[in-house]
């Protein structure tokens, strides 16, 4: 829509629930917003005046973390019974990249905070003694 005109209600529910297929398959909501043609600044703008629209949003977006959390529990129930359960590495790739949080193998680089973990002054004298170990 042009700049400065406004969607109507039923204009905006028509493209919220547009955006449903996609959020569910797991698509973020700039991508989503990307295939229906609807700048993903819009949405924000709209979810800055209904709170329980980003509620709906979040439900959608959590239907493949759902469905990827029961085969998880399947593949682990199945486990002792079964060795080559692929949908277990196929739940396993989802979850430690779309559900972070829980299931990441990501290790810290820094502390508490984003602060680093060693004092400037540290690191420069650390630093200091790696390039004398590696120059001699």
């Amino acid at each position: 829509m042009a700049k400065g005109l406004e969607w109507t209600s039923e204009q905006k529910d028509i493209i919220i629930h547009s955006l449903k297929p996609y959020l569910e398959l797991g698509y973020s909501r700039n991508k989503a917003c990307d295939f229906i043609g609807l700048a993903p600044s819009t949405l924000s703008n709209w979810l800055k005046d209904k709170e329980e629209l980003g509620m709906k949003l979040l439900g959608w977006e959590n239907t493949v973390n759902t469905i990827v959390m029961a085969n998880l529990v399947d593949a682990i129930n199945a486990e002792a019974a079964q060795q080559d359960d692929t949908r277990k590495e196929t739940t396993k790739w989802w979850a430690e990249r779309r559900m972070k949080a829980d299931f990441s193998t990501r290790q810290e680089v820094t502390g508490a905070e984003g602060n680093n973990f060693f004092d400037p002054k540290q690191k420069e004298k650390m630093d200091g003694l790696i390039d004398e170990a590696f120059t001699e």
